[in-house]
């Protein structure tokens, strides 16, 4: 990798590491709901913006509206909102470790979808190390079933829609413009989260401090708008695999900004489970990168977060 494509690499995961951090303080002052549709109206714009540089449009054919309308469900509202939820009631380094979780989703629901993906026996073995690092990660919280464990629970379901998303934009939009249809995506998900956010708006009002205010410009423009962009050139540049690096920074981030800015608490039994997580995912794209290769390669759903964290 050249040294600014590395250089990329790490900012865009500490950009979409910081996500955490900044959901935690916004959920302060906002409810869930009303911190995605701040959220996405600034990424929408920075996206849209990027795109007018470019000399690129929002999408011009129904179906594909129709499809980044169903990636704005998959990819952004229903797991911006469930983290957020999630960070409501768990540390924001929890959240990022658990939500690191996507890639093993992946592995396991392409072989269903995608026929040159296949679930081999070190993938198997990826997963199935991933997720018992998420239940040694997750430690006394599985056998409470409070708001503790159903925040943790949330975090990982956002992980499992970020990947039912990946799936589904191998199937449907590879063949689209990227920033093209990420600016759809997100303008999609604005215009449906807006009448939900009006009414709540009216109903709860909006009062922001200042860090929760600034907390949700960086999350809009920098975490989601930004680092768009910024994925979407290290994968022209760098390729899926050496851009599949970012998923090894991101939960590091997350884990060591909740510490040292909000001071969370790192125990031994969170870095066990975070070294399982990532030794899991590690075996899963080693065992994607071995497997025969077709005639034109294809993005690695496994490696293609198609997400802002």
């Amino acid at each position: 990798m050249k040294p600014r494509e590395l250089a990329v690499l790490l900012l865009l995961g500490a950009t979409w590491g910081s996500s955490f951090l900044f959901i935690k303080v916004g959920v302060e002052d906002l409810s869930p709901l009303m911190l995605v549709e701040g959220r996405l109206l600034l990424g929408a714009g920075s996206v849209v913006i990027a795109a007018y540089v470019l000399g690129l449009s929002l999408p011009r054919s129904r179906r594909l509206w129709l499809d980044v309308t169903i990636m704005a469900v998959l990819s952004n509202i229903v797991p911006f909102a469930l983290i957020a939820w999630a960070e409501q009631h768990i540390a924001s380094g929890t959240a990022s470790v658990l939500n690191a979780s996507m890639p093993l989703f992946t592995a396991m629901l392409a072989p269903f979808f995608i026929t040159e993906e296949g679930m081999t026996t070190p993938k198997a073995a990826g997963v199935l190390t991933g997720f018992v690092g998420v239940a040694v990660f997750s430690g006394a919280d599985i056998t409470d079933i409070g708001s503790n464990a159903l925040g943790d629970l949330a975090a990982v379901a956002a992980a499992a829609c970020y990947a039912v998303g990946a799936v589904f934009a191998r199937l449907r939009l590879s063949g689209e413009h990227p920033l093209t249809s990420t600016a759809g995506q997100l303008v999609s998900g604005v215009l449906l989260l807006t009448p939900l956010a009006a009414v709540l708006g009216a109903r709860e009002g909006v009062s922001l401090h200042v860090d929760s205010g600034l907390s949700l410009l960086a999350l809009g423009v920098v975490n989601t708008g930004f680092a768009y962009v910024m994925y979407l050139w290290l994968l022209a540049r760098a390729g899926a695999v050496k851009t599949s690096l970012v998923t090894y920074v991101i939960p590091v981030t997350g884990l060591l900004l909740g510490w040292a800015v909000l001071d969370e608490t790192i125990g031994p039994t969170a870095i066990a489970g975070l070294v399982l997580i990532v030794a899991g995912i590690a075996l899963v794209n080693r065992a994607a990168l071995r497997r025969p290769r077709p005639a034109a390669p294809a993005v690695e759903p496994v490696l293609d977060e198609e997400r802002a964290v």
